[in-house]
């Protein structure tokens, strides 16, 4: 097993860490979303800000810097226009009374172990392994790699690849999926 394959959730550990989080606070539900469904960093979801989301657009532009934050070439437009609609009901939420996130990175990981003990998960959970399961959700839809990487804001195509490696993506379902793509 791959160090990913260690990390990420399985789909009833995503679905009781997201009960955990129902039960906290906005604050808890905010870092499942951004983390799980939104693939971002620890250090992205403690700066993140009000102005970095364009609700009309349904994005989230990570900064290449920021008066707290520098994103180290991981800058990207994160589109949520069709994942979960709780993404958009959390961020909503959150940002509605808050301006910033603003909290440290150490505070993001202590908040996700907390989720995962009110959940009784039997392994270590950290904000890592919801963005791998963020990351192999999405190759399981049928993501590419290039459109992994971009997502994810990974410098190296092969992170990428890794994911759609374990979800061994069946080419025939592909084709048939796409057929109409084909000429």
């Amino acid at each position: 097993m791959t160090k990913s394959e260690l990390e990420r959730l399985d789909r009833e550990e995503f679905r009781k860490l997201w009960e955990s989080a129902v039960e906290g606070d906005p604050l808890d539900r905010l870092i499942f979303v951004c983390a799980g469904h939104l693939g971002m960093r620890a250090s992205e979801i403690a700066h993140l800000k009000k102005d970095w989301i364009d609700f009309q657009g349904e994005t989230v532009e990570v900064p290449k810097e920021d008066e707290e934050f520098h994103a180290n070439g991981s800058s990207r437009s994160i589109s949520f226009k069709h994942l979960r609609e709780r993404v958009t009901i959390e961020l909503r939420r959150y940002f509605d009374y808050n301006e910033i996130v603003g909290v440290n990175r150490a505070t993001i990981f202590r908040r996700v172990k907390n989720m995962a003990q009110r959940a009784e998960l039997t392994r270590q959970v950290n904000p890592q392994a919801l963005r791998a399961t963020c990351a192999f959700q999405l190759a399981e839809a049928g993501v590419n790699a290039q459109g992994l990487r971009k997502f994810m804001g990974w410098k190296d195509l092969n992170t990428a690849q890794k994911y759609i490696e374990q979800v061994g993506v069946d080419a025939d379902k592909q084709i048939k999926r796409n057929k109409d793509k084909l000429w």
